[in-house]
């Protein structure tokens, strides 16, 4: 009787049609689900990654601006805008100088997000130097223009250079940049005296007794170049001067948020600290001690420090027209 059904089913046409559409629709019905949860899947995986790569942005932009805050002669950044596509996101940021309230441009750093949380820096302009080994000095440039350079007043160079006399050869629709660097660590209040008119930076002292060695012997070896080792503006660390803002308490508040944040400056953030403080377990404004600045202005105006006993060394920096 069963196999009389079988072959009744088999011959019957219409019922094998019915039983092919079934099947065609059930296909159809796996395939609309399993597409809809794979979307929904892959829609929650999307918007967690973009969750999770804004998260990183906006970490990452605090605790680099902070950084940046630290070091730099003179060099601010100007924000940072971001170039998104649908796995990625680039940051450009930018930064610039102020000579006498004249911005010139200094260079751009660009860095890349993904939605799986990770970054890393794709350019960073530097400085370079054009020269001779055996020349005594080799200018150091950046976009075109001369980087200020330090000497520390505790290091040992064979020769200590000062550009002053180039403020003669300049007319006075020229604005310049120049970095003094001083005979010894002076306080705030000091500092301010003297060139409170034309201050932009302040240059502040974070070298360990190692490290004041360190460059001395490099320039004390006669089997190595000519030129000493100087402190470039872009390796130097201090903080910018805003005669309505109180940024000595400022660097000292970053320098103490980076050294407790788990973050990649916490190291570099803890050893400035430990230089500076000299081990003292809270650091103070007093405790700054500033070994240059970087000021600005006309020929004319920085010719008034020319016979300035606490400068030990003067090196140029960028220039740019009045108007």
């Amino acid at each position: 009787m069963m196999e009389n059904e079988k072959d009744f089913h088999k011959n019957d046409k219409e019922f094998m049609n019915l039983v092919k559409k079934a099947k065609r629709k059930s296909i159809l019905k796996n395939v609309i689900v399993s597409f809809i949860v794979t979307s929904l899947v892959l829609f929650g995986l999307y918007a967690l990654g973009s969750f999770v790569m804004q998260a990183k942005i906006n970490q990452k932009a605090q605790i680099d601006d902070a950084w940046n805050s630290l070091h730099g002669a003179n060099i601010e950044s100007q924000g940072t805008s971001y170039n998104y596509t649908p796995v990625s996101a680039i940051g450009t940021t930018t930064f610039v100088k102020k000579v006498a309230g004249v911005p010139v441009p200094w260079g751009k750093r660009e860095r890349m997000f993904t939605i799986i949380g990770t970054s890393r820096l794709l350019t960073t302009d530097g400085a370079s130097g054009s020269g001779y080994i055996e020349d005594e000095r080799i200018p150091i440039y950046f976009q075109g223009e001369r980087e200020v350079e330090f000497y520390h007043p505790k290091v040992y160079y064979k020769n200590v250079f000062d550009d002053r006399q180039l403020l003669n050869e300049m007319n006075e629709s020229t604005l310049v940049e120049f970095a003094f660097s001083f005979d010894r660590g002076y306080t705030l209040d000091e500092v301010q005296q003297v060139f409170k008119e034309h201050l932009a930076w302040y240059w502040v002292d974070t070298f360990s007794d190692e490290e004041i060695k360190d460059h001395s012997d490099q320039n004390k070896n006669k089997e190595l170049a000519r030129t000493d080792h100087t402190t470039i503006g872009s390796s130097a660390y201090g903080f910018l001067h805003y005669p309505e803002a109180d940024t000595a308490s400022n660097f000292i508040s970053t320098l103490n948020w980076l050294k407790s944040d788990d973050g990649d400056y916490q190291q570099g953030a803890e050893e400035l600290y430990r230089n500076i403080a000299k081990g003292k377990s809270e650091l103070k404004k007093e405790d700054l001690k500033i070994i240059g600045v970087v000021v600005t202005g006309s020929p004319s105006e920085l010719k008034k420090y020319n016979n300035q006993l606490m400068i030990k060394g003067a090196t140029i920096g960028a220039t740019t027209d009045k108007y």
